[in-house]
């Protein structure tokens, strides 16, 4: 967390910068958080989601997401009809709930050798929140280190739009969130699937990439992401392949 002493001022224009990362970042938790119904659907296409994203991440990468969003949810005909809402229930259980894709939306199971749940990272995270005056509602249920609620952690600092939140943000990102989720993002877009939760996991992905990057260009914090157990320092990132299942091939 940032230290004691005050820290300068952020740059000019930096608080209207987080204002709609912030928004969208709550579009995305919504999306990752619990199953899609018909408001969120219907929402989604009235405010043109893909159109709002499209306008926060740069590059081509941003620019397809966005477009397969639009697409995915313009292939929705009827966001009240029961049979689709029971797929995105199945699907995002599988996803998020039942490890029936393989996946542990958990920090713990990926940040520690035994792959276990609610470890050290989670306690690590609660003490941050705590810094804050925050809490999970129920760690039983939904451990701290999930990735709602480290999102949600991110979101609230976003919004607070001061040196020190700006600049714990950073660090949050790099010994919390960034060693793992963009890599739960990628996992999410190749194995789910329905569509819309594909696309939000490779939303996920490009969204902390950007977010990233905004908070060096306003904190000045060059990017220190923890290491994983067994990673290997790899100075050249592969490039980013994106499959969506049911919207695109590949690009």
């Amino acid at each position: 967390m940032s230290e004691a002493a005050p820290l300068a001022p952020l740059p000019p224009g930096a608080a209207e910068m987080l204002t709609p990362v912030a928004e969208g970042m709550g579009l995305l938790i919504r999306l990752l958080d619990r199953e899609a119904d018909a408001d969120l659907i219907a929402g989604l296409n009235s405010m043109g989601a893909g159109g709002f994203f499209a306008a926060l991440l740069p590059g081509e990468t941003g620019a397809e997401i966005a477009r397969v969003l639009d697409a995915t949810l313009a292939e929705i005909e009827d966001p009240t009809d029961p049979d689709m809402l029971d797929e995105l229930a199945a699907d995002y259980a599988d996803c998020f709930l039942t490890h029936g894709r393989r996946l542990s939306p958990n920090g713990s199971v990926w940040m520690t050798e035994e792959r276990l749940e609610r470890q050290e990272p989670m306690f690590a995270v609660r003490d941050w929140y705590a810094h804050y005056g925050l809490e999970t509602p129920n760690w039983r249920i939904r451990s701290d280190d999930h990735l709602v609620h480290e999102l949600q952690f991110v979101q609230h600092l976003l919004t607070l739009a001061t040196p020190e939140a700006s600049h714990d943000a950073a660090h949050f990102m790099d010994r919390h969130l960034l060693p793992w989720a963009p890599e739960f993002g990628r996992q999410l877009a190749s194995r789910a699937a329905t569509p819309l939760i594909a696309v939000s996991g490779a939303l996920l992905d490009d969204y902390l990439r950007m977010l990233r990057e905004l908070l060096t260009e306003i904190t000045g914090i060059a990017p220190d992401i923890a290491p994983l157990p067994g990673d290997k320092p790899n100075p050249k990132a592969p490039e980013q392949q994106l499959y969506i299942p049911g919207v695109a091939e590949s690009w």
